[in-house]
């Protein structure tokens, strides 16, 4: 290698860390020169601990609410011929309760337009995954067909219909659909048999945390009957998961969710569960 390439190299790599440095990331991506996004969740970890497909080669991929695109990008390396990932530009357009926030704002996309984190690690890793501007609930009316295989990931508990957004995906699933979501350990427990579900609706964009059984119910509601699927395991969290609130700010109501997160939940990461689906 010569010294000109060398230094190329170089200045491309700083280049790079300066570009992750400065940006607010939500995945855990691995990218060239041995940099390492600090997300909000570690989703390389995460993609260890359910059935994601290891090979998926050939096939027509769809990553539903990409965010910085990590599992598009994991779609591509793992031999996909065509992946586009969807998400929206606008945190406004999340489905937030009433009365939305005047700067509206998650860690997913933390401001207007396209998703700087998705950018910065599309061009790092030469990717060809195309995204799309839409919501999961325009995905009937998108024009893009059919796709072999479908993800989504993490996002029920945000959406104000989640069954809809399923029926919605089930229209573009010609092949299989997968998913990983957030379950509520606590009403696992407490309603083993039943469908049952935290319902939060208010301050933010979270809506129905459902216990394993309405996680599984819901899936099927939306159309798709499930093939395989797993027990519940955690999302563990990444090195870019914000730092605790002081506990004296904590509101009374909240003090002990805020505890039982801190005991247990901050260290193993979100409970969640998987299934792996096809059009029922």
């Amino acid at each position: 290698m010569s010294a000109d390439t060398t230094t190329v190299t170089a200045d491309a790599t700083a280049a790079l860390a300066t570009a992750v440095g400065a940006t607010t990331w939500y995945h855990t991506i691995e990218l060239p020169g041995g940099i390492t996004t600090p997300g909000f969740y570690d989703t390389p970890e995460i993609a260890r601990r359910f059935s994601f497909p290891q090979s998926l080669a050939g096939k027509r991929c769809l990553d539903v609410g990409t965010a910085n695109g990590f599992w598009a990008f994991e779609m591509e390396r793992r031999g996909a011929e065509e992946v586009v990932a969807i998400d929206i530009d606008d945190p406004a357009d999340y489905d937030w309760p009433h009365p939305v926030p005047e700067n509206p704002v998650r860690p997913a996309n933390t401001e207007v337009g396209p998703n700087r984190g998705f950018e910065i690690a599309h061009q790092a890793l030469g990717s060809s995954v195309r995204r799309v501007v839409s919501s999961v609930y325009e995905l009937p009316e998108l024009g893009e067909g059919k796709f072999d295989f479908v993800f989504m990931g993490a996002l029920m508990l945000h959406l104000r219909d989640p069954v809809g957004a399923l029926a919605a995906i089930r229209t573009v699933t010609g092949g299989e659909f997968m998913s990983a979501d957030s379950i509520s350990l606590s009403t696992s427990l407490s309603h083993p048999i039943s469908a049952a579900a935290v319902l939060r609706g208010a301050e933010e964009p979270r809506w129905w945390t459902p216990n394993l059984v309405a996680y599984r119910r819901m899936i099927r509601a939306g159309g798709f009957k499930i093939v395989e699927k797993g027990t519940p395991f955690f999302m563990p969290f990444g090195e870019g998961f914000p730092p605790l609130r002081a506990i004296g700010s904590v509101p009374p109501r909240e003090l002990p969710a805020e505890i039982a997160f801190r005991v247990a939940l901050r260290r193993l990461g979100a409970a969640s569960s998987w299934a792996r689906c096809v059009p029922a």
